[in-house]
């Protein structure tokens, strides 16, 4: 069946398709989509279906080692200091410094050839070291195999956020990112879950990585959007009277509701489906100039630069947690295998609110101010704090219930920053920078998650596990406070994109014979 529904989705074969009840998976013949309430009620929806599934296998085999770090140490002979340093640092370093490079490399790659095959190969790779940790024998060869597991990771997250900012509007962005980002969170307590109740702490690998090599051939039967597909510039074009266009325009006014215009124009459908030839036209605009100097560009857009900034410090306690938090709740507050599990599970379940309510907050709040998504980031990560902090000093093992408690709350409010940050550093980019931007900010994500567990456990040789926690905690307040500058910022970025696609345009227009 399985292979049956792979032939029948990857080839587009209707009629297997329709006996066995498969949604077919491809695109619009044109990508420029009039707006819909809800991105499920269109055929993008099963795009962005895929896309939910693979993204939560991937980030299920990020944490498939974390309730198993002891059981690991005494299988290959160490003491507890090799066991923080070698699988709790040193694994996090190679993992995530190797997906750094290769975020880079495929955000470059994202923005100028056909995403969907270098999203499944990507996958594809990353999957196969998933598979390979579980018949290591020796840590160099663990090592290598969650390293390779780290180009899954690094690579993803350019190429879905490039796609998503073709597929829709800016005002739905926040939205649609959050349904993306909800399967980090739940694909991250679905792996703790599953590392933690299976006896063999081989088994869960195998377990991830088959769905995973089967999403990467799924990968292949899904169409490239056009690039820049659903900037309001386009509806701009289509608007002959100048006082109408100045009006639609995303500059910078008094009532600061600059989100609305051009995206209404799409929404209520008068922007019409532009011929082919226009398209491809338009598309070969948007793609040109991926070169070292366009890359420049994203140097020169402050809220890129704040974006970057604020991710490598908010990832430090991030990596605390992923890699340290359960055996920490086991070893030092004498919690059993289970109950850890289950106190990090409940991370994960309130990663999956936040990044839910972080999409109808974005959504909503976008529609008022431009500037009130940053707010609601920097907000929330400093206060994401307070819970953790609690979480860690304050509760004993024998109150579990306390402890998920907390956990879900902490789990809620730093959580809500991630899928805004991506719609803002979509919005405030060309369509043709959006793959490096985000790999950029992957990187400096990557900067932060392989450094953090690095750094914590050298810290715990010095001092111990509760001490390294609480100074990583500071990495989420500088990673607020750089958010909140985003608002000084973000209204004239996003403004100066929409112009740039406009000048683009009538450009092309007038040298067209």
């Amino acid at each position: 069946t399985m292979l049956a529904t792979v032939y029948a989705m990857v080839f587009n074969d209707k009629n297997n398709m329709i006996k066995m009840k498969i949604p077919m998976i491809h695109c619009l013949q044109s990508p420029r989509f009039s707006g819909v309430s809800w991105p499920w009620a269109s055929q993008r929806g099963r795009i962005v279906s895929l896309y939910f599934v693979t993204i939560t296998i991937l980030f299920m085999d990020m944490n498939l080692m974390a309730p198993n770090l002891s059981t690991i140490a005494e299988e290959f002979g160490m003491d507890d200091d090799e066991r923080d340093v070698k699988l709790g640092g040193m694994i996090a370093l190679g993992f995530f410094f190797v997906g750094a490079p290769v975020s880079f490399l495929v955000g470059w790659l994202a923005d100028s050839i056909n995403r969907s095959p270098l999203f499944a190969v990507t996958v594809f790779v990353g999957e196969l070291g998933c598979l390979g940790a579980a018949f290591v024998t020796s840590y160099p060869q663990l090592y290598v195999c969650r390293v390779l597991t780290g180009i899954s990771i690094g690579g993803a997250i350019p190429v879905i956020y490039s796609v998503l900012g073709d597929l829709y509007p800016a005002n739905k962005r926040s939205a649609i990112s959050a349904v993306v980002t909800t399967g980090t969170g739940i694909g991250a307590g679905i792996g703790q879950v599953l590392a933690g109740s299976i006896q063999s702490w081989r088994l869960p690998f195998i377990i991830v990585a088959v769905p995973g090599l089967l999403c990467s051939l799924l990968l292949l039967g899904i169409k490239d959007p056009e690039r820049g597909a659903s900037e309001a510039a386009w509806a701009m074009e289509e608007v002959d009277d100048d006082s109408t266009l100045e009006s639609s325009t995303v500059l910078q006014d008094d009532d600061m509701k600059t989100s609305t215009c051009a995206c209404d124009v799409l929404e209520r459908g008068q922007n019409p489906q532009l011929e082919e030839e226009h398209t491809s036209h338009a598309n070969a605009i948007l793609t040109k100039c991926v070169t070292c100097e366009s890359t420049k560009e994203l140097m020169k857009i402050p809220t890129v630069i704040l974006t970057i900034l604020q991710a490598a410090p908010g990832a430090l306690p991030f990596g605390f947690v992923s890699t340290f938090l359960n055996d920490f709740l086991q070893e030092q507050r004498g919690m059993t295998k289970q109950e850890a599990t289950g106190v990090l599970l409940t991370f994960g379940v309130g990663n999956a609110v936040g990044v839910i309510l972080s999409g109808f907050l974005g959504h909503f709040a976008y529609k008022k101010d431009i500037r009130a998504p940053p707010l609601i980031m920097g907000t929330s990560l400093i206060l994401g704090c307070i819970p953790f902090y609690f979480l860690v000093n304050n509760v004993q093992g024998n109150n579990v219930g306390l402890a998920s408690a907390v956990t879900v709350l902490s789990g809620i409010l730093v959580v809500i920053p991630v899928p805004l940050e991506r719609s803002i550093l979509t919005n405030v980019c060309l369509p043709r920078l959006r793959g490096r931007s985000n790999a950029i900010v992957c990187i400096a994500d990557d900067l932060g998650k392989g450094l953090g567990p690095a750094l914590v456990s050298l810290l715990i040789t010095s001092f111990d596990r509760q001490t390294a926690f609480n100074i990583s905690l500071i990495g989420w307040i500088v990673g607020g406070v750089l958010s909140l500058s985003i608002v000084f910022f973000v209204v004239n970025d996003e403004a100066r994109v929409q112009q740039q696609l406009l000048a683009q345009m009538r450009e092309d227009a007038n040298n067209d014979p």
